[in-house]
């Protein structure tokens, strides 16, 4: 097993990455892929499946959270990287075209956040997923993406090789270090990069939160999951390696958890040693070191 870890640009001890990903009302609603077979699953057979309260949450992140975000990045002078559902670009392409237009790297969500580890036996409808929201990203940005974050952040064991097919340039899904790394180390014919992800560094595991009896996350003290992030930072920082920070407007973008967000980039600042990039400027920097 072999990480990147340096060296890097201007003599950075390590880097951050500041990702969100912008799922609107898919964050919520059961009616997609993903919830399909939630229920059964682990007997989340009581949520709610629609509702203005679903939708509601989902417009909160797109017309509340969203611009406070990107607000936040351009007084800060950072770059972020945002993975969005391609089916979201059609349905709200003015507002998400301001995330391209503000110089944000766009990563590829899947087509209608589905479940891709359910897809195991459907190899030709994952790939016509990817090329559909490939063409999307095309047709509205005039760009595709070259990166790529399941929605479930799971795979198949196929899904590697189709997306090396499909021409990514790295995934950001699976959890196996706190630095780059090939693909493969599940599939020896795939050399994608991995730019690894973790609960712990995602702001759902502490804010997501449905009411009673079904529920993802009580709300945790925002004072407490800064020194977590904090403590990772530091810690991934000085290991040589990519923190990696997963966020969601519509749960970041309430302001005692912005608040916490700009305190986290302001410790990363004063520190003197941290590179703030996007995945792909760091995917492009690592490809042929690793």
């Amino acid at each position: 097993m072999k990480y990147y870890q340096g060296p890097w640009p201007e003599n950075r001890k390590g880097v951050v990455c500041l990702t969100f990903d912008v799922d609107v009302g898919y964050a919520y609603a059961k009616g997609t892929q993903t919830w399909g077979a939630l229920p059964k699953r682990l007997g989340l057979d009581t949520l709610v499946a629609g509702g203005l309260s679903v939708e509601s949450r989902g417009y909160y992140g797109l017309y509340s959270g969203l611009p406070r975000i990107l607000a936040l990045l351009d007084r800060k002078g950072i770059t972020g990287t945002f993975f969005i559902p391609a089916r979201n670009m059609e349905l709200y392409p003015q507002e998400l075209r301001a995330i391209h237009e503000a110089g944000h790297e766009i990563g590829n969500h899947g087509y209608e956040h589905e479940a891709v580890e359910q897809l195991e036996r459907s190899p030709a409808k994952e790939t016509a997923l990817l090329e559909k929201a490939q063409s999307v990203f095309r047709s509205t940005l005039g760009l595709a993406p070259v990166g790529y974050r399941s929605p479930a952040w799971d795979m198949s064991r196929g899904t590697p090789g189709r997306l090396q097919q499909a021409g990514f340039l790295y995934d950001s899904s699976l959890f196996a270090g706190d630095a780059p790394y090939r693909l493969s180390l599940y599939d020896p014919a795939v050399q994608m990069l991995e730019m690894p992800i973790d609960w712990s560094k995602d702001d759902a595991a502490y804010f997501l939160f449905f009411k009673p009896p079904v529920m993802f996350a009580q709300f945790h003290d925002p004072e407490s999951v800064f020194r977590i992030w904090r403590a990772e930072l530091d810690g991934v920082v000085d290991a040589g390696g990519v923190f990696t920070l997963t966020c969601h407007p519509s749960i970041s973008g309430r302001f005692h958890r912005l608040e916490i967000l700009e305190r986290l980039i302001d410790h990363a600042v004063s520190r003197g040693d941290v590179l703030f990039a996007t995945l792909e400027q760091v995917a492009r920097h690592v490809q042929d070191r690793l």
